[in-house]
Order: C-alpha cells, then structure tokens, then sequence
C-alpha cells in the first residue's frame, strides 16, 4: 500500500502520531496491572512509585522505562506537529511531506519498541540514533518549508 492512497495522509499522522506517544502509557498500565492485580485510577500519575515494592525489579524498571517513552513522545509531538503543518502551508511536495511523515511515524514505533525493552548500552545508544532520525524527520519538513518559494 503507497502513501500515495491516502492524499492527506500527512494531516493523519497526526493522530496516528498522538496514538504513538500515547500508547507507551497504556503498555506501563498494563505492565502495572499484570503485576500487581490492580491499579488505582485515582492517582495514576504516582501510581508507579507506590507500587514499586509489590513488583519485580524487572517489572518496575519496564513500566519506568515505558513511563519514559511516554514523556517523550508527548514532548516531541509539538516539533512534529509544527514541522507537518509548516510543510503543507508552505506547500512542500506531497511525497515530501508523505515521505517525512511516515519516516517520524516509523521511527516512533521503534523508538517506543527499543526504550521498553531495554536493557543495555548498547540499545540505549540505538534509542537515540532512532531518536534523531525522527526529530531528522522533522528538520527536513522545516528545511523543506523554508526553501518552498510562496
């Protein structure tokens, strides 16, 4: 399936890329639940840290991890945001846009992926090579939207 099927595609990656940041928050939920039984929708927020002693180092460390995935992905939504919306009001070439887009999108998965599971230096140096390929992604949406004559 092309890009190229879904003419605004560019202004559905952005929900697509809310999902993305939001979905770690569910997956530390979900890692909290698994391991303790429960979990308190009064105080979501601090809920990890009360819990800490009820789970499994390692089960902890991946919810915080998950938790850290989250944050981060609502932090760069607003650069991708910014850098989609600038593209398409500037006019930069669909495929561009398409291009970039999806490349962000890719990247956040696996970024999401990579800081859940792990575990050692060397994935952690990986989680910031897929990191600035995304926030790349970004740049190149910005570049292309300042090059773009009106």
């Amino acid at each position: 399936m092309s890009l190229s099927n879904y003419p605004h595609f560019p202004l559905l990656s952005l929900p697509i890329a809310a999902g993305i940041a939001y979905a770690p928050h569910f997956i530390r939920a979900l890692i909290v639940i698994n391991a303790t039984k429960r979990w308190n929708n009064v105080s979501p927020r601090g809920q990890l840290e009360k819990v800490e002693t009820r789970m499994s180092k390692a089960a902890w460390a991946m919810a915080k991890r998950a938790e850290g995935a989250h944050i981060n992905g609502i932090e760069t939504l607003p650069i991708f945001y910014g850098a989609v919306l600038a593209a398409l009001q500037a006019g930069v070439a669909k495929d561009t846009v398409n291009y970039y887009s999806g490349l962000f999108l890719a990247t956040r998965v696996l970024y999401n992926l990579v800081y859940i599971i792990n575990t050692t230096q060397i994935t952690a140096l990986a989680r910031t090579g897929i990191w600035t390929a995304s926030m790349v992604a970004c740049l190149k949406l910005f570049l292309a939207a300042a090059a773009t004559k009106y």
